[in-house]
């Protein structure tokens, strides 16, 4: 059992670590760019290989939904050229100045430090790139990059015995953020995010679409059709089936009925949106992993059941004439049904607390009880690339593995075929001159 000094001496000698001069004269060639002795022509090759992969990772991410919105390919191609090439100039910048950023500390020092290795570099790197980006995709960046740091640094305490494997501690963390996350959305306290918002409102505030039966998806209309007769059904044995503070115009039943069956259609649909991506627009490869794998049919479950089950116990509280704390209370409860997700089901946990905490924090600036912090959100982005990426380069195997498929695919395999021995040697360098 590690007693509580010696998890903060461990702490105090990592930090030290890191800035004990590593290997000396240990050329950057070897370490970072072994496909090139030179630094400038290494740099334009990984110049080169990064703006093409980031072109292609814009361009299905922005087109995607254009074409959702029954847009022409040209007409979507037209929209989101602009974005594209935005994007792209920030993804391939940041890749650049980090790479750049190594090369020249290595040069100045004469020697590594385990915070020169990536975290620095990749700080740089962060914070040169992402005034490039549009102000609304930076806040998205930040969030995402948090959540991946906070996995990240949890994995580094699990694996040195700083903290116990917490078991189900992703539900815990779930619910809590349901809790909060329901509560802004229903009280319209404070916009967390427009992304957030439309997928909130997609889930829990389920409405019939006015339009003709002819211009409907055929799912929607069998929805709407089977809710229909149920709440016909409902209405002719049940009188008093609404509360005066249920805002549906059916009945409670076929309400929650409706709303699980839309939380289960769009489930299904944001799922093979994001396999679309990640399989290159493979839509029968899509396809072939949702007849194979019963996870996926298990994360449309999730949504289905818990949209059904917030709105259900929203009916339930309203009916107990309890109105304040309704949203927080059906959004928790309704959260502990995060255990019919798959693992890994962390990341999806820690998105989503970022984002409550993203809401605490926009609502205690919005109530003045605290300042907002200068350049917050490319601050946090800063600090979480630069967490992860050092995570990533020199423990590898504590990194999230999508993310690991993403650095590979963006540096055509350089991250894949950096010598690990090398960097642990470095590493392990540092620490032992510490010692000393």
């Amino acid at each position: 059992m590690i007693t509580a000094q010696e998890k903060i001496a461990c702490l105090l000698k990592t930090a030290r670590s890191l800035f004990v001069p590593g290997v000396y004269g240990l050329p950057c060639s070897k370490l970072w760019h072994p496909e090139h002795p030179r630094c400038d022509i290494a740099g334009f090759q990984f110049l080169s290989v990064c703006s093409v992969k980031a072109v292609k990772i814009y361009t299905a991410l922005y087109l995607l939904p254009q074409l959702l919105k029954h847009k022409s390919l040209y007409e979507g191609l037209k929209n989101t050229f602009p974005g594209v090439i935005r994007s792209s100039a920030f993804l391939t910048c940041h890749c650049y100045v980090t790479c750049a950023a190594h090369c020249v500390l290595r040069r100045l020092f004469g020697h590594y430090r385990a915070i020169t290795v990536a975290f620095i570099p990749s700080a740089i790197g962060s914070l040169a790139s992402i005034n490039i980006e549009k102000y609304h995709r930076r806040e998205i960046l930040a969030i995402y990059m948090a959540s991946l740091a906070l996995e990240c640094l949890y994995e580094m305490a699990v694996y040195r015995g700083l903290i116990p494997q917490l078991k189900g501690g992703e539900i815990a963390l779930f619910s809590l953020s349901s809790a909060v996350l329901t509560h802004f959305h229903r009280n319209k306290e404070v916009k967390i995010n427009d992304t957030l918002d439309w997928l909130m409102s997609k889930l829990l505030d389920c409405k019939h679409q006015d339009k003709p039966v002819q211009d409907k998806y055929l799912v929607t209309r069998i929805r709407e059709g089977l809710v229909d007769q149920l709440d016909k059904l409902v209405s002719g044995y049940f009188t008093c089936n609404r509360s005066d503070l249920c805002k549906h115009e059916k009945s409670c039943l076929a309400h929650t009925v409706d709303t699980g069956l839309n939380g289960l259609i769009w489930g299904t649909i944001i799922q093979m949106c994001l396999r679309l991506l990640s399989s290159g627009g493979s839509l029968r490869q899509v396809m072939r992993l949702f007849a194979q794998r019963s996870d996926l049919a298990r994360v449309s479950s999730f949504v289905g059941a818990y949209s059904a089950s917030v709105v259900a116990l929203e009916c339930l509280l309203h009916k107990a004439n309890i109105k304040e704390i309704t949203p927080a209370l059906s959004g928790a409860v309704s959260g502990l049904l995060f255990a019919i997700m798959p693992e890994p089901s962390g990341p999806v946990a820690l998105y989503f607390f970022c984002r409550a905490f993203q809401g605490v924090y926009k609502k205690l600036i919005q109530d003045e009880v605290i300042r907002e912090i200068p350049y917050d959100v490319v601050l946090l982005f800063t600090l979480s690339t630069a967490i992860t990426i050092h995570t990533g380069v020199c423990e590898p195997h504590l990194m999230r593995p999508s993310y690991t498929a993403f650095l590979n695919y963006l540096t055509d395999q350089r991250y894949e075929q950096l010598d690990r021995q090398l960097i642990n040697e470095v590493m392990k360098n540092t620490v032992n001159r510490d010692k000393t």
